[in-house]
This record gives C-alpha cells, sequence and structure tokens, in this order.
C-alpha cells in the first residue's frame, strides 16, 4: 500500500515538490492526491509535509512540523508588485493581504502575514512580476 494524503491537507504543494516520482499531484489550497501505481513508498513527502497530513503504508501519521525559529517567509516587495491578486488567490494558508492605498491615485499591492506564512513558495511560483522571494 502506498503513502496517502488525509483530509488534514492545505493544498501547499511542499510533498509534490519534493516527491522524486512525480506521484503527487493536485490543485494550490485543494487536497492534493497520491498515486499508488506510482508512489515508490521513499518517504519524501512524510518527512517533508509542514501539515502532518501524509499516512505511511503502515498506518502512521507524519508528524506536523513544528514552527521554527529561522524559517523562509515570502516577502512581497511593493515597489514590484503589480496588484495583480494572483498570489493572493493562490496562498493555501491565506497568509496574504491585498492593500489599496490613495484616494485620487490608487495603489495596489499585496503584503505578507509573517505569522501565518508558512514559507511553502507557493506565491513565488504564481507571481508574474518576481516581487515575491523567500528571506
Amino acid at each position: 500500500m502506498a503513502y496517502q494524503i488525509s483530509e488534514d491537507c492545505k493544498g501547499c504543494g511542499t510533498c509534490a515538490k519534493k516527491c522524486p516520482e512525480n506521484a503527487i499531484d493536485g490543485e494550490i489550497k485543494v487536497r492534493f492526491d497520491i498515486d499508488p501505481y506510482l508512489c515508490q513508498e521513499c518517504g519524501a513527502c512524510f518527512d517533508t509535509c509542514p501539515q502532518g497530513a501524509i499516512v505511511d503504508p503502515e498506518g502512521n501519521r507524519s508528524p506536523k512540523k513544528r514552527k521554527q525559529k529561522k524559517r523562509a517567509r515570502a516577502n512581497i516587495d511593493p515597489d514590484i508588485c503589480a496588484g495583480c491578486k494572483t498570489c493572493f488567490l493562490n496562498c493555501p494558508q491565506e497568509a496574504i493581504a491585498v492593500i489599496k492605498n490613495g484616494i485620487i491615485f490608487k495603489t495596489t499591492y499585496c503584503q505578507v502575514d509573517a505569522k501565518i506564512c508558512i514559507g511553502c513558495g507557493t506565491c513565488t511560483l504564481f507571481c508574474i512580476t518576481g516581487a515575491v522571494e523567500l528571506t
């Protein structure tokens, strides 16, 4: 029996990025699935899931990753941000807010809430201007 993904999956995609067999597929912010025919039971997904949503063939759940004191977090440069909201719409943790400033000349940009961000990097994949980076 292959590894499985439980209902606790937040759809961050960390497991899919680490899978050497490309056995994990899904959409951001939606529960991912593991193809049991492609899964080689290497455990890469089990070791990396930040939500503890992976179940091994013996039925053991992956440990939920504790917040580390120093971990990567998304940072958005408001001078580069186009305000297109793709990072906002695709963040699995809903850690990005859209900020609107100005009365006459309205400026829209996105901002990360560092307390919520888990540093999964999904926002960097969707940013069209390169304004988002993990620091």
